[in-house]
């Protein structure tokens, strides 16, 4: 055999070439590598075909009458238009465990990935459903349900009912989860707004943080969270109820995730993967989560094209509760501006949503409730409304067994046996309007509920025993004064979507 011939040596050029055909292929191969991971740890997430929850109320509904917020009109198919690109749904609820369970914290959140805007509406805990049972506020569906997919269904069955449509996906957070979150990026610069001081043995729950900006670590997080009130009762911030404190948890949320989108949080991912995987339920994947934080990255989302806004309702109103026998405060959301901001900031149809896809609870001009989609639930609710109008009965009697009270004018209507005008007639067609604004058609009159005045105005019947006034003047909570000039009834918006203060 002849012998090898010696390689030639490459020329510098050849060379070049050689190491720029190496960088190629290696390249090719990362994007070639780097695609199909991607594939399974971005996936863009599919929107779910939503289906009706199982019925959970036993209750027959109650067809709602004198109802001016029914418009008649057959709510639009939104589904069937279709749906905004890249447009998703998010119903984001805080659970805390150490107060029982319920989810005390419930937003509706929107994602626009095109346009990178992200927006949250609190929805207040107190808010009025439409449901069977008594006390009918929004944090107590999760767990009437049972918790869990049932209770998850039922949530977003009454959220859509409230805002029109149901969002695409929920995530469930335990409050804690927050706090833990807050220590692993190292705490977060926040303004406390006021001196807080409160302590609940029973929950080993111990608040106490100074006024003033500060920085506050995962502890110092969850006081200020699920701070309401002083240990003297004093509401402080919170002198408008559940919104003063919906509004300091929006802005410490913001404060978190401004800090969540620096570019030093990176080293913090692990501990927060962690964090996730143990505090947190979602019918998202970990490639959805991924594809969503990897398009707000890219995307360049940023805190000023995040908004925080408050649902759109009267804050001040309240409902007679039968089961604990006195009136209970309640949120009685505004249709008509929900539709109003929800198409503007939330909805991911090409379709509007109108007043005829909600199902909200409003008062009466009597001071009874109804649904705007014509059945009450709650078949209860009203019935003992009126009946708590009713003056006591134990006063009947007092009308029979006095004689010497009752028997001269009502025994002794003649002229010739008169001696005063009040006495010559009965004393009910003589009394003056002012001291008996209360008719014949009153609930105590006749115990009718469909011919009841409204609650300012219901006194006791016309009657001049003294014993009978006397128990009107105790009628309930809806008699008093302050109360009756409450917003119950559906009236002057105390927010409105470009009243509520972005965060």
């Amino acid at each position: 055999m002849p012998p090898k011939q010696p390689k030639k040596p490459l020329t510098p050029k050849q060379k070049a070439l050689r190491a720029v055909y190496l960088i190629i292929t290696i390249l090719a191969a990362l994007v070639v590598v780097v695609f199909a991971v991607s594939r399974f740890l971005f996936v863009k997430p599919e929107i779910p075909v939503k289906t009706d929850p199982e019925p959970t109320e036993s209750s027959a509904p109650v067809e709602s009458t004198e109802n001016p917020e029914i418009t008649g009109d057959e709510a639009p198919d939104l589904a069937a238009a279709g749906r905004k690109e890249d447009y998703y749904t998010f119903l984001l609820v805080g659970r805390d465990t150490g107060g029982g369970g319920n989810t005390d914290t419930i937003m509706v959140v929107s994602y626009d990935v095109k346009n990178q805007e992200l927006n949250a509406m609190s929805i207040p805990r107190d808010t009025i459903v439409n449901k069977s049972w008594d006390i009918k506020k929004i944090n107590s569906v999760y767990n009437y349900a049972g918790g869990g997919d049932k209770g998850m269904a039922a949530l977003m069955d009454t959220v859509s009912d409230t805002i029109g449509f149901a969002p695409d996906f929920h995530i469930v957070v335990e409050w804690e989860a927050v706090g833990k979150l807050a220590t692993a990026i190292g705490g977060v610069d926040f303004d406390v707004p006021v001196d807080m001081n409160y302590d609940d043995p029973t929950q080993d729950l111990h608040i106490h943080i100074s006024k003033g900006f500060q920085h506050l670590d995962g502890e110092q997080v969850m006081q200020v969270l699920r701070f309401r009130k002083n240990n003297n009762g004093a509401p402080g911030i919170y002198a408008q109820g559940d919104i003063g404190r919906i509004q300091v948890q929006q802005d410490l949320l913001m404060a978190i995730a401004d800090k969540l989108l620096q570019p030093s949080v990176v080293a913090h991912i692990p501990d927060l993967v962690d964090i996730f995987m143990e505090n947190v339920e979602t019918d998202l994947t970990i490639p959805n989560l991924l594809w969503l934080a990897k398009s707000a990255i890219q995307g360049g989302l940023r805190t000023d094209s995040v908004n925080f806004v408050t649902m759109p309702a009267n804050y001040n109103g309240y409902f007679w509760s039968y089961s604990i026998g006195h009136n209970e405060s309640y949120v009685f959301p505004y249709a008509d501006e929900i539709v109003e901001l929800v198409n503007e900031d939330f909805n991911p149809y090409l379709t509007d949503v109108t007043k005829a896809n909600l199902d909200i609870v409003y008062k009466k001009s009597d001071g009874s409730i109804a649904a705007t989609g014509g059945s009450l639930k709650d078949s209860k609710a009203n019935a003992a409304y009126y009946d708590s109008l009713k003056p006591a009965e134990t006063d009947t009697p007092d009308e029979t067994e006095t004689p010497a009270e009752t028997e001269t004018p009502t025994e002794s209507p003649l002229p010739s046996q008169s001696g005063t005008p009040t006495e010559s007639v009965p004393p009910t067609e003589t009394e003056s309007p002012t001291e008996t604004p209360a008719v014949s058609e009153s609930p105590a009159g006749t115990g009718t509920p469909e011919d009841t005045t409204p609650p300012a105005e219901t006194q006791a019947p016309a009657s001049t025993a003294p014993a009978e006034t006397e128990v009107s003047s105790q009628a309930p909570a809806e008699t008093s004064s302050e109360e009756s000039q409450s917003p119950g009834d559906i009236g002057i918006p105390i927010f409105t979507p470009h009243e509520v203060p972005a965060a």
